[in-house]
């Protein structure tokens, strides 16, 4: 099933005892409240850089060396990139140095990106739709019980999605253990400064 930003509007909606409308430009404040509550959600909830979103890219400097990331990047997936490399505004930082990172090669980058709510997998627009409900509950100052239902939907969700992250990622102890996790913090060597591209 798939979900999109009319159905995240219409659960809002219900958690108000309001009907659900067939457009998400329909003329309701609720609904103006509800697109705001998931324009907020969908990146706080990607942020946190899951198997779907995650992926290495290659940057190409532009004209001055710098290393301009996509609009779309939350983050860094510090796990795997330097931890002297770091994301400002949408240009990569060097940390050590204080300067934006410049140079002439191309840089491979673990980047952390914001998806489009139905692009993503169904238990993670599960678990935004829940936290969007949620956040849009306690903007009204909204019934008890219906955040605490939220809240649990929004638990369950995120359970199962965590689970889907654990075996994509292959971070089972009792299949990868800490040689895995070397590997994957490995992958990323030589470059700028001979550790790294």
């Amino acid at each position: 099933m798939l979900i999109t930003e009319l159905t995240v509007i219409n659960s809002c909606l219900a958690s108000m005892g309001e009907a659900p409308v067939n457009s998400a430009d329909a003329d309701n404040v609720f609904i103006t409240s509800a697109k705001e509550a998931l324009s907020n959600q969908l990146p706080a909830e990607q942020s946190f850089g899951w198997y779907f979103n995650s992926e290495v890219v290659k940057i190409n400097p532009n004209t001055d060396g710098e290393y301009y990331l996509p609009a779309d990047t939350l983050g860094l997936a510090t796990d795997v990139n330097p931890p002297w490399v770091s994301l400002r505004g949408r240009r990569l930082y060097d940390n050590r140095n204080g300067v934006y990172l410049t140079g002439t090669r191309v840089v491979t980058v673990a980047l952390i990106r914001l998806l489009p709510l139905e692009d993503c997998p169904y238990h993670a627009a599960r678990m935004i739709k829940a936290s969007t409900v949620k956040y849009f509950q306690q903007s009204y100052d909204g019934d008890k019980a219906k955040i605490e239902q939220a809240h649990m939907e929004y638990n369950e969700a995120r359970a199962l999605l965590m689970a889907e992250h654990i075996r994509s990622v292959r971070a089972n102890m009792l299949q990868d253990g800490d040689t895995g996790v070397t590997l994957q913090q490995n992958r990323f060597h030589t470059g700028v400064d001979g550790r790294w591209s």
